[in-house]
């Protein structure tokens, strides 16, 4: 972490906090609201073909949604734990520093960008 003082250190951490929550209550909402449309449906209120599939279609675009919203959460989780081992703002694969305009702007980021530049371009998406 020798590239980002304390300060920042500190207002990285509450955007982690602060955005971790904000997802959480977002999974919350449509898990509820999920279930809710689930109940419907299967109280028959869809009343032909057409709607049981823009139902179908909606309730993947929200489980997608769900998908991707856990994955983030996970990521802050990993970026939390990094700065409580000390070892946030460091590269996993070269172990330089990340650049702090790339933390601001990526608080979850793992890589250095030429490490990140390097690992999309084998294909990976982490």
């Amino acid at each position: 972490m020798a590239n980002i003082n304390e300060k920042e250190l500190n207002e990285l951490r509450e955007r982690l906090l602060t955005y971790r929550k904000q997802l959480q209550q977002e999974i919350h909402d449509e898990l509820i609201k999920e279930g809710s449309n689930s109940a419907i449906s299967l109280a028959g209120k869809v009343h032909d073909a057409q709607e049981e599939s823009l139902s179908d279609m909606l309730t993947e675009i929200n489980l997608a949604m769900l998908s991707q919203h856990q994955r983030e959460l996970l990521n802050l989780g990993r970026a939390i734990k990094r700065m409580d081992e000390g070892k946030y703002g460091t590269c996993i694969d070269c172990g330089a520093p990340i650049a702090n305009a790339r933390l601001q702007a990526y608080p979850t980021a793992v890589r250095c960008i030429n490490c990140q530049a390097k690992h999309e371009s084998r294909g990976q998406s982490t």
